[in-house]
């Protein structure tokens, strides 16, 4: 294993095609499926342990996400990828380490990420600046229930003005994810009252008050096309919305051994739109 003693490592991206510079305010979501993650052998004796007690395919899913989120860190970082350490930020509401958003702990690096895991989808987002991905897929759920528990009184309204089964059901999924996006950013996590968090669903993109903080932050969410029966959100600060978002597919040939190449990537200015995936 490589010595952690001295190592840190700047904001820098090597990729199996290029190198790449973080810029100020930049963000990368990286997508995958489950069965185009190879079963390198990358992941600790907790993640092996967490993997086994779940039933399958939930283990396989757990275990992938974790393969593709090491691989992608090991090569941005440039450094192997079961070396990579994670763990937590303290949570923005107790100070509770852990808890908090996920973070790189080895190598020390200055970059934000956020996983999001659906079934056999998941995305990994590493950012400047706080960042919080979410990805769920379309399975049926109780709109009426959730939407008292979940939904903020405008976000409701919007929803009922759709009709259609379908319609509706992609409707709160494109609420339920931006509010998980930009509580992922902020740190809080789902345990907040929902109703409080307005996410601006008719708007391309949302500005969200958080008005936990002092002063109170605005943040950016909006939902970036996704797999087929998916939907996404990335939530960032507001002050970031204009920067580039860069999305990448991840295939499952192997390069090297250990990385995952790229197979499709765009640059959005502002979450401009996305080429069908």
């Amino acid at each position: 294993m490589t010595d952690r003693s001295r190592t840190s490592v700047p904001n820098f991206a090597r990729t199996a095609h290029r190198a790449v510079r973080v810029g100020r305010m930049a963000t990368s979501i990286w997508l995958w499926s489950a069965e185009n993650v190879p079963h390198h052998d990358v992941l600790g004796e907790e993640e092996r342990r967490r993997a086994a007690a779940l039933r399958e395919p939930l283990g396989s899913y757990f275990a992938a996400a974790r393969v593709a989120v090491r691989t992608v860190l090991g090569d941005l970082l440039g450094v192997p990828a079961g070396d990579i350490v994670l763990g937590n930020r303290p949570c923005p509401g107790c100070g509770d380490p852990g808890h908090g958003p996920p973070r790189v702990v080895w190598p020390e690096t200055s970059l934000w990420i956020s996983l999001s895991r659906a079934e056999r989808h998941g995305a990994l987002a590493v950012s400047t600046a706080a960042v919080g991905v979410d990805i769920e897929t379309h399975r049926p759920v109780d709109l009426p229930a959730l939407g008292r528990d979940a939904l903020a009184p405008t976000e409701a309204a919007w929803l009922d003005g759709f009709t259609g089964p379908r319609e509706r059901l992609l409707g709160f999924y494109r609420c339920w994810t931006r509010k998980e996006a930009v509580l992922k950013a902020v740190g809080l996590g789902m345990s907040v009252d929902l109703r409080r968090w307005d996410t601006v669903p008719g708007a391309d993109r949302g500005t969200v008050r958080d008005t936990t903080s002092s002063p109170a932050r605005l943040w950016a969410v909006e939902n970036p096309p996704s797999p087929p029966d998916t939907t996404m959100a990335v939530g960032r600060p507001a002050t970031s919305a204009q920067d580039d978002l860069t999305i990448r597919t991840l295939s499952a040939a192997e390069t090297g051994g250990a990385d995952l190449p790229v197979t499709g990537e765009t640059t959005l200015k502002g979450f401009r739109a996305l080429k069908e995936m």
